[in-house]
């Protein structure tokens, strides 16, 4: 009798909190989430072995893959990096309902933290450390190991503008710079994981492959959030990677330039990326569970001495 009556209180009280909750259509929620994001990228070229050459190794340390570059990444300013970029969020979904949490050029909120209507960044500071080709009869590939790699995302009121380029007055994408994206408010910023996407590798924090012909491929890492006014709710330790380790989050991207878009205005290829992770519950949405579960826990003692 008693369970019954606790259950049933806890239950008018969760759906009353999701009521409070469905006040703002737009509210990031706790749980599984999948960011879609469109990018620019600039990236180092390789030169590629003849047909039927089968497996090479191009370069095996970092100085190495810095000489054997055949096209250096637009917009490295003489460093060694050799991954870098822009991007636009496009969505955060909940993944257990399907619903949009935010949707770009719309507002959004956490916890009382509002943001948007564009939700934008740049990131940078991938270094190649191993660059291996298969070529085989038809076509060679090419994959890569790099380091390091770090991110900034800003809410903004205005999206981003890729005809600046990488090489644009006021750019600088390995210190995190790009004008009308990090003038913004710091959203959120962190690193790719080292250690996260190689087995027995503690050192990779992203691997890339991608056809030596037509520069379509993908790419993956493991990420870690580490500062940005929503930090708290989506630092969780919640992914285990490769090697063991605890991340906050899993990045696949896609990329080509298959219209000549990218190459027109000066990037290497523009992709669609796609990070998923689990976020933890608002400050608020824990204050009203708490209060809500006391309460039905009082109501229940009270009914239990009549």
């Amino acid at each position: 009798m008693f369970k019954t009556k606790l259950s049933a209180l806890t239950v008018g009280a969760l759906l009353a909190l999701g009521a409070v909750g469905s006040a703002n259509a737009l509210t990031l929620t706790a749980g599984n989430y999948k960011i879609t994001l469109d990018n620019y990228d600039s990236g180092t070229l390789y030169n590629t072995p003849s047909l039927g050459s089968g497996s090479t190794t191009i370069c095996a340390t970092s100085a190495a893959c810095d000489a054997a570059a055949a096209i250096k990444a637009p917009g490295a300013l003489g460093g060694n990096a050799d991954t870098m970029g822009i991007f636009s969020i496009a969505s955060i979904q909940n993944i257990a309902t399907g619903i949009d949490q935010y949707v770009r050029g719309s507002t959004s909120n956490i916890g009382g933290l509002t943001f948007g209507p564009y939700l934008t960044g740049v990131f940078g500071n991938l270094l190649d450390k191993i660059v291996e080709t298969n070529c085989g009869a038809l076509t060679c590939s090419t994959t890569a190991l790099a380091t390091g790699g770090s991110f900034a995302i800003y809410s903004n009121a205005a999206n981003w503008n890729p005809a600046l380029t990488p090489t644009g007055a006021g750019v600088d994408l390995n210190a995190l710079l790009y004008p009308g994206i990090t003038s913004g408010s710091l959203f959120l910023s962190g690193v790719f994981a080292a250690g996260g996407v190689f087995a027995g590798d503690a050192t990779a924090s992203y691997v890339t492959t991608y056809n030596s012909n037509t520069i379509a491929g993908n790419g993956q890492g493991y990420l870690d959030f580490t500062g940005g006014s929503a930090l708290s709710f989506f630092d969780t330790n919640s992914l285990t990677n490769v090697n063991g380790g605890k991340n906050d989050a899993f990045l696949t991207t896609a990329f080509d330039d298959a219209n000549g878009e990218a190459s027109a205005i000066g990037w290497t290829v523009k992709s669609v990326t796609q990070v998923s992770g689990s976020t933890v519950p608002e400050p608020s949405s824990l204050a009203l569970v708490a209060l809500a579960l006391l309460g039905a826990g009082t109501a229940a003692r009270r009914r239990s001495k009549i």
